[in-house]
């Protein structure tokens, strides 16, 4: 029969009035009522009623926390996109979807008339949490309380002032800080290096990688001056950490306990659902949690290169793209670094971890669909490379285990961080000014779905990801002749470029237009024939020019017995190629 004992006591209780009901005796009505009031199926009630104890269990839930964790098996007449769209589908397994849902969600699942169970959550079943969290005790295996967080972060800033420094870059809904460390040999200034991220904890309750990343900071930093593999990290990285995205969510009951903590933000809203989404045309106008904001603003000013977003639920390494069927242009490269993590954590941890769904990975999509999930932003909207990490099948797990998360994964976390050295890199400039150029990366015959990258405008620096190999890279800016340059990457170094651009003109095109009986075009790099061929308005090729170009620098072409009219001319340098369109004036 459905359990339904308990639901009247929880229909009382006021999660956050912390005044009314002592800490430790809050802590155990909550965990009686909700553990009495879980509910399974075994037969022998009507199925209205198994409806009306599962529904009076999800409200009194989504009264009491913003959300409710549904589980149910999955639907024939309904997949796994569509239930995504309203649902924040948490895991698929054997058939059986488990989802948190807000108010609006579950009204929408409930006009499926879909059986379904309410799961106790999972921050309110863990087994050995304590209290309260006080002054500096916190020794990196047990959860802080928010205050201590705060300190920590504080504290490793002012202990390591030159290679480490902290940036508030945004609020909570709630008012509660975001925050992320910059941790680089140089960390008070910016210096032309890849930028790698970590952040963690997105979803409230999923705190194993808050845990992890605050430890995985203090290693960083004790062991700079006498770890060789620290040390190259830092020297050729700008890494910044981020441990906790959703402070809300953590500390729902309590700022002293993550104890209660919920998937959800302080607004009801799942921020793994939240980032613009690939398919949706009116992704700049839609309203933003203040978190989502805050984070797109500062993903947008450091441009990481390659990231990663810690998560709990399951134990595996998740890679784009999660919003369509479709595989990312880089998807066997994707696979390479995600298979190396899953292997180390394998090596390092216990019988059994990190083995779900393809041996510890597995593709997004392949796994169940997710709209406006952070990795396909990185990736399509901000050019990047993100992951995200599964670390624990449990979200919650006991504070005594934390030690053995870390030993599964800190070598996997350093090695990943490592990737970004592999692929090619360089520096774009203007030929004749010097002044660094924003330009598009890519490999040719390879990119899609926004897969090339951008150099930085300011610095002109670049770092294009990819696998060991031959490569031909090809580089393009508004202006410039476009450029083409064989390049082979090898692993654990990026093989460096530094490329001029030639600026078609001063003025970004053929000039003088209109003209008359030349024109002029620069070329940076002698040697080869120029050949323009002119296309009239019918489609005619009706002239070809053709000049050997003997020196650097602006070159003048005569161009007799054309008709006045308009042109596209096509120019052809080298391996460079372009088009434009001119008047021929008459006399």
């Amino acid at each position: 029969m459905w359990l339904v004992t308990g639901i009247s006591c929880i229909s009382g209780l006021m999660y956050r009035s912390i005044s009314v009901y002592p800490r430790p005796a809050l802590w155990l009505l909550v965990n009686l009522c909700l553990y009495s009031a879980t509910l399974f199926y075994t037969g022998g009630l009507a199925a209205q009623e198994q409806k009306t104890s599962s529904y009076g269990m999800a409200q009194q839930l989504l009264a009491g926390r913003g959300e409710v964790i549904l589980r149910f098996a999955f639907p024939d007449a309904h997949g796994l996109e569509y239930l995504s769209s309203f649902l924040s589908i948490d895991n698929y397994r054997n058939d059986t979807v488990t989802a948190y849902a807000n108010e609006a969600g579950f009204r929408q699942f409930l006009e499926l008339q879909i059986s379904f169970q309410v799961v106790r959550p999972p921050s309110l079943r863990s087994g050995d949490l304590e209290g309260k969290r006080t002054g500096m005790a916190f020794g990196f295996d047990r959860y802080p309380a928010y205050q201590e967080y705060i300190s920590i972060m504080e504290g490793f800033a002012a202990g390591f002032p030159l290679i480490c420094q902290l940036a508030e870059f945004g609020t909570s809904k709630n008012g509660k800080k975001l925050l992320a460390l910059k941790i680089s040999d140089n960390a008070v200034i910016r210096e032309q290096e890849p930028v790698f991220f970590y952040s963690s904890t997105m979803h409230g309750d999923e705190v194993v990688g808050y845990v992890l990343m605050l430890r995985l900071i203090r290693y960083l930093l004790e062991n700079y001056e006498t770890d060789s593999q620290v040390k190259r990290l830092l020297d050729g990285l700008e890494i910044w950490i981020n441990p906790l995205s959703n402070p809300d969510g953590t500390y729902f009951l309590s700022d002293t306990s993550v104890a209660g903590a919920t998937r959800f933000n302080g607004n009801q809203t799942d921020l793994n659902r939240d980032f613009p989404d690939l398919r949706d045309e009116l992704w700049d106008i839609r309203p933003k949690e203040p978190e989502t904001h805050a984070m797109m603003d500062f993903m947008t000013a450091i441009r990481p290169v390659l990231a990663a977003n810690l998560h709990g639920g399951a134990e595996l390494v998740n890679y784009p793209w999660d919003t369509w069927e479709r595989l990312h242009a880089d998807n066997s490269w994707y696979r390479q670094i995600s298979r190396r993590y899953a292997d180390t954590a394998q090596f390092y941890g216990p019988p059994g971890y990190m083995t779900y769904l393809e041996n510890g990975i597995t593709n997004g999509y392949a796994w169940y669909t997710v709209y406006g999930g952070r990795q396909d932003y990185v990736n399509y909207f901000l050019n990047g490379r993100e992951i995200t990490i599964e670390l624990s099948n449990e979200k919650m797990p006991a504070e005594s285990t934390l030690e053995d998360f870390w030993t599964a994964n800190r070598q996997s976390l350093l090695q990943f961080m490592a990737e970004t050295f592999t692929g090619l890199s360089g520096t774009i400039i203007d030929s004749i000014t010097g002044a660094p150029v924003r330009a598009t990366v890519s490999i040719a015959g390879h990119e899609k779905d926004n897969s090339y990258i951008y150099s930085s405008e300011a610095d002109g620096s670049f770092y294009r990801l990819a696998g060991e190999g031959d490569h031909i890279l090809v580089i393009g800016a508004r202006g410039y002749m476009e450029k083409k340059l064989p390049a082979a990457a090898s692993v654990g170094q990026l093989t460096e470029l530094n490329v001029k651009m030639a600026p078609v003109s001063p003025d970004g095109k053929l000039f003088p237009n209109p003209f008359t009986d030349r024109l002029t075009i620069y070329i940076e790099e002698p040697g080869d024939n120029l050949v323009l061929d002119f296309i009239d308005l019918s489609g005619r090729k009706v002239k070809q020019v053709i000049q050997h170009v003997l020196h650097e620098g602006f070159q003048e072409i005569p161009v007799i017995g054309l008709a006045a009219g308009g042109y596209v001319v096509n120019i052809f340098y080298g391996n460079h190629n372009m088009k434009q369109f001119v008047l021929k004036a008459g006399h």
